[in-house]
């Protein structure tokens, strides 16, 4: 999970590589759980697998957002890397949240 909290941060395009460790430790979490309960261990340790599994369950939610919305997303990365100014970098996220028209404007077909 921490491999994947730390690619999580790197740029747009990269951050796919998160989803790697992310499922991974998923699938561990899950295993783990499996194995408490089959072996009789405390709830309190299924209680921590399970949260640990809802956090690796919200980091990768994290991560695939962005997606989503990929050509807005990237376009204001790309706008704040640029700005050299904190006045530069209000006017890019000024213009990102600007509102539904200026979100739209960057989906695929939104312009028709």
């Amino acid at each position: 999970m921490l491999v994947g909290l730390v690619a999580s941060s790197t740029p747009l395009p990269y951050t796919a590589v998160a989803v790697i460790p992310l499922a991974w430790s998923g699938v561990e979490s899950v295993r783990a759980m499996r194995a408490m309960s089959r072996g009789g261990a405390p709830t309190r340790g299924i209680v921590w697998s399970a949260l640990g599994l809802v956090m690796v369950c919200v980091l990768a939610l994290m991560v695939a957002l962005p997606y989503l919305v990929y050509g807005p997303a990237k376009r204001l990365q790309d706008c704040t890397k640029g700005a050299n100014t904190a006045i530069a970098v209000a006017e890019c996220k000024s213009h990102f949240y600007g509102g539904l028209e200026s979100f739209l404007g960057g989906l695929p077909g939104a312009n028709g």
